[in-house]
């Protein structure tokens, strides 16, 4: 078995949910690791992203990292797998020791946060393990293609999914504290995708809502109440392949599909022949099709405008997820889209297939 040792890293941001004051001593060992393996400690920005705070890499026979005590919190993460393993720290507590197994499993010995944290790790994997069995079962039911298997397996699993959520939200009324804030910022991307990020928001007390991953949550929620159905869409200008200017309250159309998408992103280029069918059937109509991309690089976003035929609107200002459209939208996933009438009013959100042109055909009958 191998352990290797992190050498300290270097502070990157002092800002994010650090101030510049005094440290704390993070040790222990990950097994497994190679030599020179890079490790990052992160936290959460004023606006919700993970940002860096500190790098490492991995040497020797055990590991040791110091940070900012004005840290409320750091998310351990070896970038070659995206795991994060959160780290709550305490005033009274200047020392803490995280061991990782060769399965991925985190042992931490910190202070009372962490404890809970541990709690709630432990029945979210018990969980995992349980809806995994189920699953495996369901694809046994596919294979011997056993109808009432498959109806009562997804019964089952829908059931261990509510019992989770469940349990969540007990712990999140219980914690008035910044285990519960990181818990929603750890789901934030999943939540948000699922316009469920203001439920949870609604669980967190005030004490946790003060913290920085609490109140990086707070702000994802109110954005996204600042874009649910029935409120009118923000207005914003982008520039085009060509460097025009698009201005979304300038374009003039019964309906318009407002598409987040990137290049490198599958779901959203196998979502595109539908769109372009919709396109060319109801663009004569009325509808327009505006496309933000989250690209960084010009040719990319470019070429794949041309060899995917899509011959609508495109804006960009190759930010990747730093878009500013996609942040004033608080959009945390892509594909994401939002169906705007002739008002700007935003009339769908998140729809597919079928359900798109349905709604897109509804509103161009009116």
């Amino acid at each position: 078995m191998k352990e290797r040792v992190l050498m300290m890293g270097v502070l990157l941001l002092t800002g994010v949910a650090c101030s510049q004051r005094q440290m704390y001593e993070i040790r222990g060992t990950i097994s497994g690791a190679e030599e020179g393996t890079p490790i990052e400690l992160t936290g959460p920005s004023v606006e919700g992203e993970d940002s860096l705070l500190v790098t490492g890499k991995v040497t020797g026979s055990g590991f040791g990292i110091s940070i900012d005590e004005g840290c409320e919190m750091a998310c351990l993460r070896l970038p070659a797998t995206k795991r994060k393993i959160p780290i709550f720290f305490e005033p009274q507590i200047r020392n803490y020791r995280i061991d990782i197994d060769t399965t991925g499993k985190s042992r931490i010995k910190g202070g009372a946060l962490q404890e809970i944290w541990d709690e709630y790790e432990t029945r979210r994997f018990e969980f995992g393990r349980r809806k995994r069995a189920v699953e495996a079962g369901y694809r046994e039911s596919c294979r011997q293609d056993n109808l009432f298997g498959k109806m009562h397996l997804r019964a089952v699993y829908a059931d261990l999914e509510a019992a989770q959520e469940q349990f969540e939200d007990s712990l999140l009324r219980a914690n008035d504290n910044i285990v519960a804030a990181a818990i929603v910022w750890l789901r934030s991307r999943e939540l948000a995708a699922g316009h469920r990020i203001g439920e949870k928001v609604a669980l967190l007390g005030p004490n946790a809502l003060q913290t920085a991953p609490g109140r990086a949550v707070k702000r994802i929620a109110d954005l996204e109440t600042r874009t649910k159905i029935g409120n009118i869409a923000p207005d914003f200008t982008q520039q085009d392949p060509d460097g025009e200017p698009i201005r979304l309250y300038a374009i003039q159309a019964k309906v318009k599909i407002l598409d987040f998408w990137a290049s490198w992103c599958a779901p959203c280029r196998a979502e595109t022949p539908n769109v372009r069918s919709i396109y060319e059937k109801y663009k004569d109509a009325g509808l327009e099709i505006i496309s933000v991309s989250l690209d960084t690089k010009r040719e990319n976003w470019v070429q794949t405008i041309i060899s995917d035929r899509m011959t609508w609107l495109h804006t960009s200002d190759l930010q990747g997820w730093e878009n500013a459209v996609a942040k004033l939208y608080g959009v945390r996933s892509v594909p994401s889209i939002f169906v705007l009438d002739e008002e700007n009013r935003i009339i769908g959100q998140d729809l597919r297939g079928k359900e798109l042109e349905e709604v897109v055909e509804k509103i161009l009958r009116k």
